[in-house]
């Protein structure tokens, strides 16, 4: 039995009538959103951000993010080798000169010590007893030469009486002459043990200098172990915060290895990080506005770094003003740079995407605030939020400065509440 074919008709008329609902509904829409004038969008005024054009002074700056750093950190660096015994203090520590920061110890050190503490007893010893010996030496030297002296007298008065008994033949020729040759004897030795005598103070004096010298060497030595032995006390050398221990409680360090830092807290310079592009304006000297928190203080710029990292330059900012309350390193803070001041000039909030000396379209409202139209405007100099108006405007005009991309296609908007 053949089945009848169902009639499709019925179906196709449905789909007519849903399409043409549809474009109905899309022209409903269009025409809500287009106004009966070519090119021009009906647009809410509060999805828009509008500025007035002003006249007056515009402070040109450039902001930058930073820290604050220590202008000078003091490092603290190991004077000896040996281990890490104990760490008293630790980073973010408040400390003041002379704490006790961490110990260490060096068993051959503190041996070396003693070794130099008997060196100098020995020396000390050494001196004493050489003093002694030469006290003796001279106390002998003088007995020779009174010894001598004596002798000399009784030769001299030997001979004086040999004379006066040679004139009566009771003494010989010979025994004269032989008395006159003992007494010159005896004077000529008499002098050279007297020259003797006379000598020994200094030679008494280089040999006590040279061992003066040996003990003083030896002296310099203790001092200098004993101060590497103390220093194994490994103390803060200024007021201020410590910033880093680099190292754990056991680990060997070698002679020089930095143990710690301390930054002074009186002695902070801010560092901001200005973009690359916007560097050519900044100028040793000028002045900075830094902030911290709710806290404002003022300062200088005083270097600027040469390089480049990612996009951004180092400005080094004195702080001419009171220091930030708890100031410490590695504070964030914001600064703004005072490039230059211009005076009657008309500016306007900056608006989205625009570039110093160039022109750009932006949209500028009508009187009554009903409508934007699309003008080309040229932009002077620029600062962080506001831009120098190089076209004659009234002041007063009001200018779209949100992004008007999705309108690009547009030369005109019309503006709703």
């Amino acid at each position: 039995m053949k089945i009848p074919a169902k009639n499709k008709k019925p179906k196709l008329s449905v789909l007519k009538l849903s399409a043409a609902i549809a474009l109905f509904a899309v022209a409903i829409m269009g025409w809500r959103d287009f106004s009966p004038k070519q090119g021009s969008m009906q647009v809410n005024f509060d999805d828009l951000l509008v500025a007035k054009v002003e006249r007056g002074e515009l402070i040109r700056q450039v902001h930058g993010a930073g820290s604050l750093l220590p202008i000078s950190a003091n490092f603290i660096a190991a004077s000896s080798s040996g281990r890490i015994k104990e760490i008293l203090r630790h980073p973010s520590d408040q400390v003041s000169a002379g704490d006790v920061i961490m110990i260490l110890e060096n068993p051959e050190l503190q041996q070396a010590v003693d070794d130099m503490k008997f060196e100098v007893e020995l020396l000390k010893a050494q001196y004493h007893s050489l003093e002694q010996r030469w006290r003796q030496n001279k106390l002998r030297q003088e007995i020779v030469v009174a010894d001598f002296e004596t002798r000399f007298e009784v030769a001299k008065l030997k001979r004086i009486a040999n004379e006066e008994l040679l004139a009566t033949k009771a003494v010989s020729d010979i025994d004269h002459r032989e008395s006159l040759l003992q007494e010159q004897q005896l004077e000529f030795q008499h002098g050279l043990e007297v020259q003797l005598l006379q000598g020994m103070p200094s030679l008494e004096q280089a040999e006590l200098t040279s061992a003066q010298a040996r003990l003083n060497k030896a002296q310099r030595q203790l001092t200098l172990q004993e101060n590497l032995a103390n220093e194994l006390y490994v103390k803060a050398t200024a007021n201020g915060v410590l910033q880093d221990v680099a190292f754990q409680v056991g680990e060997p360090i070698q002679r020089g290895t930095v143990l710690a830092r301390i930054s002074e807290k009186d002695r902070l310079k801010a560092e901001l990080r200005i973009q690359e592009s916007q560097i050519k304006h900044v100028l040793n000297g000028q002045n900075v506005t830094l902030r911290a928190g709710n806290q404002s203080t003022e300062g200088k710029v005083i270097r600027i770094n040469p390089a480049v990292k990612d996009g951004v330059v180092k400005v080094d900012v004195k702080i001419t003003g009171d220091m930030f309350s708890g100031a410490r390193p590695d504070l964030r803070i914001e600064g703004m740079i005072e490039l230059e001041q211009l005076d009657n000039v008309l500016y306007v909030k900056r608006p989205v995407f625009s570039q110093e000396f160039t022109t750009n379209s932006v949209f500028l409202l009508n009187q009554e605030g009903t409508s934007a139209k699309r003008q080309l405007v040229k932009f002077g100099r620029g600062s962080m939020d506001m831009i120098e108006i190089l076209t004659t405007l009234p002041v007063g005009t009001q200018m779209v400065v949100s992004s008007t991309k999705k309108y690009d296609t547009l030369n005109e908007l019309s503006l709703r509440n």
